[in-house]
């Protein structure tokens, strides 16, 4: 389409993303329409409540930006508060209800993006998620399987049953979903930009959730801001590839994993012995994810040192070509907790070479599965990426 085009997991999404590049917008208004749409129509798998990574480029002046807009972990949390008093795991607490819950980064992207690398009004890029919200959205299979896959947790809060459920069970195929209190929020945002989330009505949002056991503040979301940072960018067999830096992990374990595969001839190796090779420059790197990295606004991550020519040689070095290295001869460490096991990623080109690739989430299906009265804003439970033990 005349040098467009656009990737998401549900074709609303995409079409609204469409539709705003038609109207004149660039990849950067249609990731606002395409973020928003997905948040009414993928509820499982991210959403206003939510957080992600935005990788931009910018054709005119061949810059790349990744917008840091994950969620971040309200002031009042500490390091016991999902053990009981015998200091075991409560179980279910750090991905169910409010006291799960992050401080959201996707309204303040949407506002980020509109305002410094959009063309139009972010009420014009809203309005397809706005409309679709109001008058609702067809349920599917994927849809039938994701909620019945928290449906527990989903009928434990009023709000999200009335909202995501049909009379407390799993909706049947085609049963519409409308969000009315969801379209407020997001013409609140449309109207008010950042204060129509975090500041304005934040009292109220925050409110609802220390009712309900969580921990929020009118701070926490008056001081939430999202983070620019240098994207990764590494060259492997002569291509140039920029991804997304910490706090993702994934371009730094991609940079050592391609670093290792340098160090061998892939093209004259048998189909066995190249997935041999890849999957044991895959162990070294993630066994490296699990043990040094972290946000870097926290924690010192020794990147340069992680994708040094002296460490990735050394990482290569180690493979054996014949045989598979014990688990136990590689160091160590604590399982992570990993990514969200639900998560959606889209991207867009538009005509005039302007490029977004974004990774959204609320980590499990449907999040907290929890939903602060009057807002439609399902929120997410991320904090669970906080290990306990």
């Amino acid at each position: 389409m005349g040098g467009m085009a656009i990737a998401s997991a549900h074709p609303q999404a995409t079409q609204a993303g469409l539709a705003i590049l038609q109207q004149g917008g660039n990849a950067f208004d249609a990731a606002i329409a395409v973020t928003a749409t997905l948040a009414v129509v993928e509820p499982y798998s991210s959403g206003i409540g939510g957080g992600g990574f935005y990788l931009l480029h910018e054709a005119k002046r061949d810059r790349y930006t990744m917008v840091d807009a994950r969620e971040r972990a309200p002031f009042r949390a500490h390091r016991d508060m999902y053990l009981d008093e015998n200091g075991d795991v409560i179980p279910g607490a750090s991905i169910t209800g409010p006291l799960s819950a992050g401080i959201p980064g996707i309204p303040a992207a949407l506002v980020h993006l509109a305002e410094n690398y959009g063309r139009l009004p972010l009420s014009r890029s809203l309005a397809p998620a706005i409309r679709l919200a109001r008058e609702g959205f067809a349920v599917d299979e994927y849809y039938r399987r994701m909620a019945g896959f928290r449906l527990d947790d989903l009928r434990k809060d009023e709000e999200a049953s009335r909202i995501f459920l049909q009379q407390g069970n799993v909706p049947e195929a085609g049963y519409r979903i409308v969000q009315k209190d969801l379209a407020r929020t997001l013409e609140k945002i449309a109207a008010d930009g950042f204060a129509g989330f975090y500041e304005n009505d934040a009292w109220f949002m925050a409110k609802q959730v220390r009712k309900n056991g969580g921990i929020w503040t009118v701070r926490d979301l008056g001081s939430y801001q999202v983070i620019e940072r240098e994207p990764e960018v590494t060259v492997y067999r002569g291509m140039k590839l920029v991804s997304a830096t910490l706090p993702s992990s994934g371009g730094v374990v991609l940079t050592e994993i391609l670093g290792m595969l340098s160090e061998f001839n892939l093209e004259k190796m048998s189909r066995a012995q190249r997935v041999h090779i890849i999957v044991e420059a895959m162990r070294r790197a993630y066994r490296d994810r699990a043990e040094y990295m972290g946000d870097p606004d926290y924690v010192d991550v020794p990147v340069d040192f992680l994708v040094s020519e002296l460490n990735i040689t050394k990482l290569a070095d180690s493979i054996d070509p014949d045989e598979a290295t014990p688990s136990d001869s590689l160091r160590p460490v604590a399982l992570p907790s990993g990514p969200g096991t639900d998560t959606t990623h889209f991207s867009i080109v538009d005509a005039e070479g302007n490029k977004v690739s974004a990774t959204l989430s609320i980590n499990y299906p449907f999040g907290s599965c929890y939903v602060p009265k009057g807002t439609g804003v399902l929120l997410n439970d991320e904090m669970d990426d906080f290990a306990a033990k």
